[in-house]
């Protein structure tokens, strides 16, 4: 038992890698670089005197051994989980300042926040949208979801939450009205509904449509909410993506116009270093970030 626990940072680093079938995605959720969770996993190799991954270039999938140790190795996480959120769920409380970037708070943010609450009743969580992400610490904000481009860059720890991709939607009947009889959209002639600026129906004419000046035209919407609410009623078409326009596309009342995608931005989570750091924020961070996890597989 000793022995076995002396290895539970490198059991941590394999049941990540074997549960994302990558080396790089558990280096992500575990907050370490890529050389530390390969490190774990060739230590623990070396300790069972077997392979537990086979190894294609970059690839990795499980071998024998590691597809019969991890369903045990999953078990007995879950299981200090479980007995660990337990006990914090009667015991641990506080406030939280969570400041999130506006759109992000408003249509994936402030469900989730309602699941945690309603597991952590004890951890309150202030929700404060803004666009220009405050300072982190005491007095401050305990957490930022922001753009990645826009988190304070020091005096905190970064945690990459999901990427957005956009590609082109709109309303069913502005779609049949747009596609021509070969399934094709002429994008001289699209009525465009732009987000906060041109910028981003800029690179998407750049890297699709180069040469053509559509993207300076349409009705420029200050809040992605107004934006989504305007294509949903057959306004125009908007750069949807499937996080934050989860909810209208799920009901069909967004629907692809064109398949071709930009990355638009990359969402990512801050906290203060560990002297300023509350507990309730870890605790609402791995809950966020286990979150994360589950809906990226299931999508």
């Amino acid at each position: 038992m000793i022995s076995s626990l002396r290895h539970l940072n490198a059991l941590r680093a394999f049941e990540a890698a074997a549960r994302h079938q990558s080396i790089a995605k558990a280096a992500v959720e575990l907050n370490v670089s890529h050389s530390v969770v390969s490190q774990h996993v060739k230590n623990l190799e070396l300790w069972f005197g077997t392979d537990l991954f086979i190894r294609h270039g970059n690839r990795i999938e499980l071998s024998e051994n590691g597809r019969a140790l991890l369903p045990r190795i999953s078990g007995g996480f879950q299981t200090l989980n479980d007995a660990c959120n337990s006990l914090l769920r009667t015991t641990q409380k506080g406030t939280l300042i969570v400041s999130a970037e506006p759109a992000l708070a408003s249509l994936w943010l402030r469900k989730r926040i309602t699941e945690f609450a309603s597991e952590f009743p004890k951890i309150d969580i202030d929700l404060r949208p803004a666009w220009k992400p405050p300072q982190l610490g005491e007095g401050h904000a305990d957490m930022i979801l922001h753009f990645e481009t826009r988190m304070p860059t020091s005096g905190a720890n970064h945690h990459r939450l999901f990427p957005i991709d956009g590609y082109p939607a709109c309303a069913p009947k502005m779609r049949d009205k747009l596609l021509a009889k070969d399934g094709q959209v002429n994008w001289d002639t699209v009525p465009l509904i732009h987000d906060n600026g041109h910028e981003i129906w800029h690179q998407w004419y750049a890297t699709h449509e180069a040469g053509n000046e559509q993207w300076k035209n349409g009705r420029v919407h200050s809040d992605l909410s107004l934006a989504i609410d305007a294509a949903v009623d057959g306004e125009g078409v908007i750069l949807a993506d499937n996080i934050l326009c989860a909810k209208e596309v799920g009901l069909g009342a967004l629907v692809p116009l064109d398949t071709r995608q930009i990355r638009c931005v990359w969402y990512s989570l801050a906290t203060p270093r560990k002297s300023s750091r509350k507990p309730a924020a870890d605790t609402f961070k791995s809950w966020l970030l286990n979150k994360i996890s589950v809906e990226t597989e299931t999508s």
